[in-house]
């Protein structure tokens, strides 16, 4: 449930029309009790990566413009239950594009 709600706060942040005040204030409030009852939702996003992680590496993808390892996608956010993992976050993981590449050509 905790990643489904995540999903949907995520599609509602990313959304060019602005979502019903209900259907905001729904999710919100799914996101509040899920708080109150102990439960972390963490999205990994932005977040610079490190081998020691907790998390599941879906993927490593050259990605122009970093300088070190970043998450650039969270596919599941990592959910603690009073601090306790008990779903591991996937991510997909950017790493810095190597210059010495050949760019693809027409």
């Amino acid at each position: 449930m905790a990643t489904s709600i995540w999903r949907l706060r995520s599609k509602l942040a990313d959304s060019p029309v602005e979502p019903p005040r209900a259907v905001v204030r729904h999710l919100e409030s799914a996101w509040d009790a899920l708080a109150e009852a102990g439960v972390q939702i963490q999205d990994h996003l932005n977040t610079p990566f490190d081998s020691g992680l907790a998390l599941t590496v879906v993927a490593f993808q050259p990605t122009p413009g970093l300088s070190r390892e970043q998450v650039v996608e969270t596919v599941r956010p990592s959910v603690y239950l009073h601090d306790r993992v008990v779903q591991r976050g996937e991510v997909i993981v950017g790493t810095p594009a190597s210059s010495d590449q050949p760019t693809p050509g027409p």
